[in-house]
């Protein structure tokens, strides 16, 4: 197993694709520290909260297409030479499957690390005063590694099992425009139906926005438990399903 994600490592040391992650963490900082709303009083006496409302509809927009991206890339130079045959001829058919999905988390948990240093970074420049809500940072890491991770997941699928990456790229486009659509909706009757919306789903802040003042506040909401537990499920069944497809497919 570890040679084979050396080989691997191999194949993507030159694509630079950590700058991917990278970059949207970069964008996600520009975005909000830009915004000089942020620095009044009021807002920073609960700044962790707004920031852990903030970055989850981020991620939401970002990294559907940027998930698709990595996969797609991953899988790249064995969709260009056709490569698969000979691949099969050195190891197991499962364990190149595996292999990427290992490769993949790689890049989900240092896309994690550096959200949770983007989170400490912002609050730390633009002077939050709230205390940490230890809580809810655990949940909105554990959430963005895990959701991303499925995300991945099915992006790693359908590169794998179709030769044009132009597919893969356009659903992840759509879950890219899905998830910003979601957004102006109430969490839960689009987020819940979609595998990108569950950034959205794992948020245990809310908003509400009064149209008469023009002001908004953002509370605390409890966890959706059995939503998430149901989307982990499916994510497992999606790894096996997904494997088996593989394994039949025609090399």
């Amino acid at each position: 197993m570890i040679r084979e994600l050396r080989t691997e490592l191999f194949k993507v040391k030159r694509r630079f694709l950590w700058l991917l992650p990278l970059g949207v963490i970069l964008t996600e900082f520009l975005w909000i520290y830009t915004n000089d709303y942020l620095r009044q009083p009021e807002i920073l006496a609960e700044g962790y909260t707004t920031l852990l409302y903030q970055l989850p509809l981020m991620n939401t927009i970002f990294l559907p297409l940027i998930l698709a991206a990595i996969a797609s890339r991953i899988c790249d130079a064995e969709n260009k030479g056709n490569t698969y045959k000979l691949l099969c001829t050195m190891q197991q058919k499962g364990r190149i499957f595996d292999i990427k999905l290992i490769l993949g988390g790689m890049y989900v948990l240092l896309f994690t690390v550096l959200e949770a240093a983007n989170l400490f970074l912002l609050a730390h420049m633009i002077h939050v005063t709230q205390a940490l809500p230890v809580r809810h940072v655990l949940i909105f890491l554990g959430v963005c590694f895990l959701v991303s991770l499925a995300v991945y997941l099915c992006q790693l699928i359908l590169s794998l099992l179709l030769t044009s990456q132009l597919i893969p790229l356009f659903i992840g486009l759509l879950g890219s425009l899905t998830g910003l659509f979601s957004a102006f909706f109430p969490i839960g009757v689009l987020a819940g139906i979609t595998p990108w919306g569950y950034y959205l789903m794992g948020m245990t802040f809310s908003m509400h926005y009064d149209a008469d003042t023009r002001t908004y506040v953002i509370y605390e909401v409890p966890f959706r438990t059995v939503w998430f537990l149901c989307y982990l499920a499916a994510a497992c069944i999606l790894y096996v399903v997904g494997k088996r497809l593989f394994l039949r497919k025609e090399v």
